[in-house]
């Protein structure tokens, strides 16, 4: 069986309750209209069969929006295959009628199954071309009777009909292939936008290099989690990162190779974070880490964890051992310091005393 694309079977998962509230109003009509000609008992458990049949299409709905859900592939392909069983047995519920007509009314009353079937057919190509196979399945199920029927007659009229259905049944796949190719496009299209939309959406957020946050959406997630800590009483401290001599790493190697330090580096970095933490790049080679319901001290020991790790690390650039290290200021909100813009400024500073104090330091200590 093959795979068919989600949204086609949201299509018929749609389309369902509405092709069967349609298909028992015709079959109402029809038991309303032939009662004088079909036996009651024999036209109402028809009419009861179309009932049953109703529920289970809306039964094999709910499951494929189950498994669509779950994304259960051997369990949809189950659920077409079901689907296109109830189709067939639809269409031979409409063969029986055709068949109660001729034994039951008189000519030209034949000519009324015949045109109920190819409406229903037609009518048939919005709510079920999305599952192709099925409504080729359905498609043949209801026009072969009609076929045998009209040259059961034999007659000049019904031979007529064979020619225009010899000219309907072409016109009629290539509408419904036609309804599906829309269909596929427009959901390609969509997805396409989707995608385009959220890559617009992630370079917007994203440092292009490292991966992570940039500096604007930092400071915009930032004000969020001190504004709710605030009100929280949640303790919000920050973390301000400068790689040491990162100039030298440049002048050396070129900004290839500092790139692979600043790509490196972060990846060590992330290894460290907590779902909580922000993490982001502020600056050439400089990051800062929100760290949410984390108090100074707290703060100061995941910046030594930090530091520690960058200083023991060896990075390899084409065969050869680069070893860099961090210097970390830290800040936390206080009484004095309620913004991501005071927070960040008091982060600056501490970590320009760590550098003034050798580098490869965290301060406060």
């Amino acid at each position: 069986m093959s795979t068919v694309h989600p949204k086609l079977i949201k299509d018929v998962i749609e389309q369902t309750p509405r092709a069967m509230v349609a298909m028992l109003i015709v079959s109402a009509t029809f038991f309303l209209i032939f009662i004088k000609f079909i036996p009651f008992t024999i036209l109402l458990t028809w009419f009861f069969l179309q009932l049953l049949l109703a529920m289970c299409r809306c039964y094999n709905a709910k499951m494929f929006a189950l498994n669509l859900e779950k994304k259960d592939q051997s369990k949809l392909n189950s659920n077409e295959t079901i689907f296109i069983v109830l189709n067939v047995y639809q269409a031979f519920m409409w063969t029986v009628s055709s068949v109660f007509l001729i034994i039951y009314a008189h000519q030209p009353f034949e000519f009324v199954g015949f045109i109920l079937s190819i409406g229903i057919v037609t009518a048939a190509t919005l709510s079920m071309s999305s599952l192709y196979r099925a409504y080729l399945f359905f498609f043949f199920s209801m026009i072969t009777p009609q076929v045998a029927i009209m040259l059961y007659y034999g007659e000049y009229q019904h031979l007529a009909l064979l020619a225009f259905i010899i000219i309907y049944i072409p016109a009629t796949i290539l509408l419904s292939k036609s309804m599906l190719n829309s269909r596929i496009s427009s959901i390609e299209a969509h997805d396409e936008l989707e995608k385009s939309a959220e890559e617009f959406r992630r370079l917007s957020i994203m440092d292009n290099l490292t991966n992570i946050y940039n500096r604007r959406y930092f400071f915009e997630v930032a004000k969020g989690i001190i504004s709710m800590a605030s009100r929280e009483q949640n303790k919000v401290s920050l973390l301000m990162l400068d790689i040491d001599y990162f100039k030298d790493v440049n002048d050396h190697y070129g900004h290839q190779g500092g790139d692979f330090i600043l790509v490196n580096l972060t990846n060590s970095i992330e290894n460290l974070m907590r779902e909580s933490d922000i993490f982001a790049r502020v600056g050439g080679e400089e990051f800062a880490i929100l760290l949410n319901y984390t108090s100074l001290n707290g703060a100061k020991v995941i910046a030594e964890k930090i530091r520690s790790t960058i200083d023991e690390k060896n990075f390899i650039y084409n065969n050869t051992s680069i070893e860099i290290t961090v210097s970390i200021g830290i800040a936390e909100i206080t009484d004095s310091v309620t913004t991501i813009d005071e927070l960040y400024k008091k982060a600056d500073v501490q970590l320009y005393l760590a550098k003034d104090n050798g580098r490869n330091k965290v301060f406060p200590v």
